[in-house]
């Protein structure tokens, strides 16, 4: 079996916004790594994904419980920080890092590890 190389990606969250610019990981990844930062606001992390640059970017969802037909969204709870947390991408190219609300006080870096296996 052969495996992809890792690849890490740094992309930056400035103060005041929600989002950052969309991350090209190079190559179809089926999970990646994300590494949360001390957030300095009480934000939740989301990340969302795309098939091609400029494409519409959308929401990772957990599969459906055995007991529930309904997906739940995936978000980081605002208190993980200084952790590296995976996330299941389905071979999406493209990624950005959301926040439920903007930071207020600094910018901080997320880094995104592309993994295949």
């Amino acid at each position: 079996m052969a495996y992809k190389r890792a690849m890490t990606y740094v992309t930056t969250m400035a103060c005041g916004v929600t989002s950052t610019s969309e991350v090209d990981l190079e190559q179809a990844f089926d999970q990646i790594l994300v590494g949360i930062p001390t957030m300095t606001s009480g934000c939740d992390v989301l990340i969302k994904v795309a098939g091609f640059s400029g494409d519409t970017y959308r929401n990772l969802y957990h599969e459906p419980k055995v007991d529930s037909t309904t997906p739940t969204k995936v978000q980081i709870n605002s208190s993980v920080t200084q952790a590296y947390v995976p996330f299941r991408v389905g071979g999406c190219q493209f990624v950005k890092v959301e926040l439920s609300t903007a930071m207020t006080a600094t910018a901080v870096e997320f880094d995104i590890v592309g993994l295949s296996f």
